[in-house]
C-alpha cells in the first residue's frame, strides 16, 4: 500500500519509521517535514524515496493510498482534512485533535469520502496488554471489576525535548491519558459514565503534572488513575492492575528489574515465593491464591512492533473493504473523557458522561 507520513521527529524515527520496514503490505513513497536539515537527515537514514516540505505538495505528486500523521497535535485536523481530500485513508498519532469539534468534522470528512480513520493508541496491540484482554474477553478470569492505573516519574511537560510538548497546559493527561484510558475501556468493554478528578497546581509548574482521576462504569465497576510527573521515587513508566472475579493481573511498561523472596499469604497460610524479572520493554502477570505467574513478556520496548501490527491489522481491513471510522470514534470518545476530567477538576465535580453526544 503507498504511504506517506506527515513529520519526520522523534517519534517518527523512533516508531513508525521502523514499524514501516517490517511491512511488506506497506511502501513508503514519501515523507513531509519542514525542517530541511531533519528532511535530509531521515531521508538518508530511513532511504526514504522522495521528501517534501510541502504537505499539498506531497499529497498532488504523490497521491498515496495511505497517509500517516506524526506532527503536533494542532496540525492534526488540518493535515487529516487535506490527505481525506486527496483520497488517502488516515492514522493519525495521539493526541488526536484539539477538541471534540475537530474530531467530529474529520470523522464526518472520512465517512463522506469513505476513507478509514484511525488513531494510532498502539498499547493494546502490546503483548503486555493483548494478551490479558484476550484473556479477559475469553472469561479466563471472571469479569473484570476494578482498574487502577499510575504513572510515577520526573518529567514535567517544561523539561520534554519535543518543543509543542513543552508548551502544553493541558499535557500529562491529554497528551498521555489517551493510552491508559484506552486500555481501561478495552478491559472493561465499556466507555466510562462519569468521571471526576482533582488536578492540583504545582507552584512550580504550568502543567498538570498530578492528576487523579476516577472513572465510572457501567455494571458497577470503577478505575482511577493516578499520575506523578514531578515524583522524585523510582520511575514507573505506566503501571495497572485489573482485578478479575477470579485474579488481579499486574501490568508494568517501561521496564521491570526485579528479584526478590516474597512472603505469599492465602486463607491465612504464609509460603515462600521466588519473582525474577528484567525485561526492557513490559511484563503482565495474573496473581492468584498468593501466587504469581507471568503471562505476558516483552523483552524489549514495543512502541514501533506494536504500531506495526496496528497497521497490519488497519491495511488488512482497508483490503478486505471493511472500511469505517469505529476507531476513530472510539478516540473522540476517549477524548470527551479527558476534557471531562479536566472540567471535573475545575469545577470540582462528579460530570456525567453520555458517549456519541456532546
Amino acid at each position: 500500500m503507498k504511504t506517506v507520513i506527515f513529520g519526520l521527529g522523534r517519534a517518527a524515527e523512533q516508531i513508525h519509521l521502523p514499524a514501516f520496514a517490517v511491512l511488506p503490505e506497506l511502501s513508503l513513497a514519501a515523507g513531509c517535514e519542514p525542517n530541511a536539515e531533519r528532511r535530509a537527515a531521515m531521508q538518508a537514514k530511513f532511504n526514504i524515496p522522495a521528501v517534501y516540505a510541502d504537505p499539498a505538495e506531497m499529497l498532488e505528486r504523490e497521491r498515496p493510498e495511505l497517509a500517516v500523521i506524526v506532527t503536533p497535535p494542532d496540525t492534526h485536523h488540518d493535515l487529516t482534512m487535506l490527505a481525506i481530500q486527496h483520497g488517502a485513508h488516515v492514522l493519525c498519532e495521539k493526541p488526536f485533535v484539539r477538541n471534540v469539534s475537530e474530531a467530529d468534522a474529520v470523522i464526518a470528512a472520512a465517512d463522506a469520502a469513505g476513507k478509514m480513520l484511525r488513531v494510532n493508541n498502539q498499547y493494546r496491540y502490546m503483548a503486555t496488554y493483548r494478551t490479558p484482554a484476550e484473556q479477559i474477553q475469553r472469561g479466563d478470569y471472571g469479569r473484570a471489576y476494578f482498574i487502577q492505573c499510575w504513572q510515577q516519574m520526573f518529567h514535567p511537560a517544561v523539561d520534554d525535548k519535543t518543543a509543542w510538548r513543552a508548551h502544553l497546559k493541558q499535557s500529562t493527561l491529554y497528551e498521555f491519558g489517551s493510552h491508559s484510558l484506552d486500555l481501561i475501556s478495552l478491559y472493561f468493554g465499556a466507555l466510562p459514565v462519569a468521571v471526576s478528578a482533582a488536578i492540583p497546581r504545582h507552584p512550580d509548574y504550568d502543567s498538570d503534572v498530578l492528576v487523579q482521576l476516577t472513572l465510572h462504569f457501567p455494571d458497577e465497576r470503577i478505575a482511577t488513575l493516578g499520575f506523578n510527573r514531578v515524583s522524585r521515587a523510582p520511575e514507573r513508566y505506566l503501571e495497572m492492575r485489573v482485578d478479575c472475579e477470579k485474579a488481579s493481573l499486574r501490568l508494568s511498561l517501561g521496564g521491570v528489574a526485579r528479584a526478590a523472596l516474597d512472603i505469599g499469604r492465602y486463607e491465612g497460610r504464609n509460603f515462600p515465593q521466588l519473582r525474577t524479572s528484567f525485561v526492557r520493554g513490559g511484563e503482565a502477570r495474573a496473581e492468584i491464591n498468593g501466587r504469581s505467574k507471568v503471562i505476558a513478556r516483552e523483552p524489549r520496548p514495543a512502541f514501533a512492533s506494536a504500531t506495526a501490527a496496528h497497521l497490519r491489522e488497519m491495511i488488512a481491513a482497508i483490503k478486505a473493504g471493511e472500511i469505517n471510522t469505529d476507531r476513530a470514534r472510539h478516540a473522540r470518545e476517549i477524548l470527551r473523557v479527558i476534557f471531562a476530567a479536566y472540567q471535573a477538576a475545575e469545577a470540582r465535580a462528579v460530570i456525567s458522561l453520555q458517549h456519541g453526544k456532546g
